[in-house]
């Protein structure tokens, strides 16, 4: 278990961030049991029974330009976070090797840190998690060996992203990290 906390704390975040994934074909997402997308459209943030649909391009406006939508807006009044921060995190891009991504992602560590992670980010039906999330992260680093979190919100293989706020803010809490 120390040694998961370990890994965790100066991982979860930077692997989270700096990951990206390759396409995992029609097969793989067909599993998913929601419509096949190519990425996603919609991010569905939610604390509780509370929940706060974003469309992507509105995070694409407000990374790029600092243009908060009305439904970010309440996102960020409703759940108490920062927006300069969350603007900053979305943005960041790390530099990170496609093949390494997918080597360490398909290894047993790698499973455990995708199922831990799907706990925060998933889809809506709650299956294929894994394999989703490492799509989004092999597609987002396979084009420029770089990743961001917008980007791998922007490739995650179903139309819709569920973030569970109420886990995120737990899981990140070590890391003081208050932005959504």
């Amino acid at each position: 278990m120390k040694l998961f906390n370990k890994l965790f704390k100066r991982t979860i975040f930077s692997l989270f961030l700096k990951s990206g994934f390759i396409w995992l074909g029609i097969g793989g997402i067909m599993v998913v049991d929601t419509p096949i997308a190519v990425a996603a459209e919609e991010v569905i943030f939610y604390y509780g029974a509370a929940s706060q649909s974003v469309s992507v391009d509105e995070l694409e406006d407000f990374a790029h330009i600092g243009k908060k939508s009305p439904s970010l807006k309440f996102l960020f009044n409703f759940s108490q976070q920062n927006p300069q921060l969350a603007r900053y995190v979305l943005n960041q891009e790390f530099p990170i090797e496609a093949i390494w991504v997918a080597n360490v992602l398909n290894s047993t560590p790698g499973e455990f840190l995708l199922r831990e992670t799907s706990k925060i980010v998933h889809t809506k039906s709650q299956s294929a998690n894994v394999q989703a999330l490492r799509g989004a992260l092999l597609q987002s680093a396979s084009d420029d060996n770089r990743v961001s979190l917008l980007e791998v919100l922007q490739n995650y293989p179903t139309q819709q992203v569920y973030v569970d706020g109420t886990v995120f803010s737990k899981a990140f809490k070590p890391f003081n990290l208050n932005f959504l």
